[in-house]
């Protein structure tokens, strides 16, 4: 469909109303898309999990079959340059009095139109592997919301990062109310998955974003097909404006800072955090996801460098600034290698790479890690399996020190009916809601589940035989339905053998 980029204008009055965060809701992956989002991730970046001991072997290879980026890596000839497979094409001479002088093209024989078919999708193949690779480098979905009112809408914030250290943050707004038949709207509401529809999204306007001249804060692109055209209507999105704090508001953290253009992009992890790479040195760099969150991100700056020399806690590696060296763009933590420990239970479930020796090494480790958490004055806010990651050392260690709340299914049952009420929890968390989500996780190390969210409360241990006793202990006081009965977690590291 031919696109129709606009200039850049001032947004409506109520269009910036209607989108508001606050009249916008998150959309979370359901589990089937976040198995495949996981699976790509790993794919992206291969690893070997390193055993415990030299008794607990490990699995020959932690990738699956590789992805788009795999194959342009390994054969980037066929990319660059697809045309020199084909066959140069036939002349014919014009028209002349002597027909003899006149050249015919060979009839084409079935082998002929065969070959000229296998080019053809070879060449539609080429176009989706690079299409593919641009999506996992180039245009990252970070997020999607819907509309509280319940509207036929959706909004989408993409990074695009034209260049590998130079990004720009984009919002996409999608109305489906009335969509024409057969356009881009019609498209994207008949999709289920949210990254199929930033996929689409993507190859609609993907040869016009050369032209779309971008705000440096955030650009909102409206995407709305009328006569036939898609047209994209360019504004700067004031609701995403993100008043990054000044580089003096933490210069007594004595901590490096990296300048953004000095950061190249490597890979997508989840939301707004990154796989990128700095010199030498690969990190992981969380960036503020919107203006609501900028609190949030100094908490866990000052948590993280409070908590430098905690072993269970991941390394904190310091901070990005813009190139003026004026604003704190995200902060910069160690990579760890084996991923999250939601990925590792679902992935080797029941096999012999986790034995139970190895997951109550990983519990003892993550309760010194919430214990340090606890002592030095902060909380965890957000203690979920996917906040607890695995190194090459395999020493688990936690992430996300932010108080963000709980996710549904994980909350204390001290909160359920302020949940039900529709009151905000966040300012609720504290280190009783850490210590009960820590009973969560504790548990699915345990029974080797990676969404103990989705079990019927309360949570029991189903193979109590394999099971310590004191751990079945460990678990009961986090679980306790009375916050006053969980044991603080110095108390609980100091149960383990």
């Amino acid at each position: 469909r031919p696109v129709m980029p606009s200039l850049p204008r001032p947004g409506t009055f109520a269009r910036q109303n209607s989108e508001m965060r606050e009249k916008l809701c998150p959309l979370e992956p359901d589990p089937e898309e976040r198995r495949a989002i996981s699976a790509d991730r790993k794919a992206a970046t291969a690893y070997i999990r390193k055993p415990l001991s030299p008794h607990v072997p490990h699995p020959l290879s932690m990738s699956p079959t590789p992805h788009a980026p795999d194959v342009i890596e390994t054969d980037h000839t066929l990319i660059s340059d697809p045309q020199q497979s084909h066959p140069p094409a036939q002349t014919r001479q014009g028209p002349n009095d002597d027909e003899e002088d006149i050249e015919l093209a060979p009839f084409p024989t079935m082998a002929h139109i065969d070959a000229q078919l296998d080019q053809e999708e070879l060449s539609e193949a080429l176009d989706d592997l690079q299409i593919q690779a641009e999506l996992e480098a180039k245009w990252i979905l970070n997020l999607s919301m819907h509309f509280r009112d319940n509207s036929d809408r959706e909004k989408f914030f993409i990074t695009y990062a034209d260049e590998p250290n130079k990004w720009r943050r984009v919002t996409i707004s999608c109305d489906y109310r009335d969509e024409p038949a057969d356009s881009l709207e019609a498209d994207l509401k008949g999709l289920h998955y949210q990254r199929d529809k930033s996929a689409r999204i993507y190859e609609s306007i993907r040869d016009s974003l050369e032209s779309i001249q971008f705000y440096p804060t955030v650009t909102n692109l409206k995407l709305q097909t009328s006569d036939g055209r898609l047209h994209v209507h360019v504004t700067e999105d004031v609701n995403e404006k993100i008043q990054y704090p000044q580089v003096s508001l933490l210069r007594h953290l004595e901590c490096p800072r990296i300048k953004e253009s000095d950061i190249e992009f490597d890979s997508h992890l989840s939301g707004f955090v990154y796989k990128i790479r700095t010199g030498n040195r690969v990190l992981i760099k969380k960036e503020i996801p919107g203006p609501e969150a900028v609190e949030e991100f100094l908490y866990e700056v000052n948590a993280l460098s409070n908590l430098r020399g905690a072993s269970n806690v991941v390394h904190f590696e310091g901070l990005v600034v813009d190139d003026d060296e004026q604003l704190i763009k995200g902060l910069l933590i160690g990579f760890c290698e084996q991923g999250a420990l939601v990925d590792v239970l679902y992935d080797y479930k029941d096999s012999e790479w986790l034995p139970w020796s190895r997951r109550e090494q990983w519990a003892k480790q993550i309760v010194k890690g919430l214990s340090d958490i606890h002592e030095a004055g902060f909380v965890q806010g957000d203690f979920t399996l996917s906040n607890i990651v695995i190194d090459r050392e395999d020493t688990a260690r936690i992430i996300d020190i932010n108080r963000r709340g709980c996710p549904v299914g994980w909350e204390p049952p001290e909160l359920a009916e302020l949940i039900r009420s529709g009151q905000r929890i966040s300012i609720y968390i504290g280190v009783k809601s850490d210590l009960y989500q820590l009973g969560m996780v504790l548990w699915a190390l345990a029974e080797q589940q990676d969404e103990p969210e989705r079990q019927e409360p309360p949570l029991k241990l189903s193979n109590p035989s394999e099971i310590p006793a004191y751990y079945r202990q460990l678990v009961g006081s986090c679980l306790s339905t009375d916050p006053r009965k969980r044991q603080s977690a110095k108390e609980l590291f100091a149960m383990f053998p």
